[in-house]
């Protein structure tokens, strides 16, 4: 191998690698503005839309804008961390807010689907209606979180707390 083909081998994991680079910041856009290093510490520039929300993880921390507050500076926590893990982050974000969106979106659709069938339809044909998904298993009783926070129930329901309870119960019990 002469030099010719080592610098032909150079030339062809670097334009793979300038590549990945570039198809993963295009398929950040628009949300990422972008990337840059303060002090070694690599900082991801990102923007969000209105009514998404931004989170910390283990290793990802971020500042919002004092003048913009939709524009994020996404950093990692120990600078020793890569920029992958703050890229990382910021895919993890994005991803959570659009899912979020599109969850709304089918919602409505689905309200309005509702809104029709029981415009259309008699109760006793509604009453027939159900909602089928195939992974999801039947309930069961331990399905059902059971609240700590209050200790005085009545056949079954809780009581909000009240400094006399005590008597309450007592008079209740008589």
């Amino acid at each position: 191998m002469d030099v010719r083909d080592v610098y032909l081998l150079y030339y062809i994991n670097f334009n793979r690698w300038s590549k990945m680079i570039q198809d993963k910041l295009n398929s950040l856009r628009p949300y990422v503005t972008g990337l840059r290093f303060v002090k070694d510490l690599p900082v991801v520039d990102l923007i969000i839309k209105e009514g998404w929300n931004m989170f910390e993880s283990d290793k990802v921390s971020y500042k919002p804008s004092a003048n913009n507050k939709n524009y994020f500076m996404v950093f990692p926590k120990d600078p020793k961390d890569s920029i992958d893990d703050v890229v990382i982050h910021v895919e993890n974000v994005i991803s959570i807010n659009i899912e979020k969106e599109n969850k709304l979106v089918l919602l409505k659709a689905k309200i309005e689907e509702l809104k029709l069938l029981f415009t259309n339809k008699g109760l006793s044909e509604l009453e027939t209606l159900k909602f089928v998904f195939p992974d999801v298993t039947e309930p069961t009783l331990e399905d059902i979180p059971i609240s700590t926070t209050s200790r005085h129930s009545k056949n079954g329901v809780e009581l909000p707390p009240k400094q006399n309870t005590k008597e309450v119960l007592e008079k209740e019990e008589k």
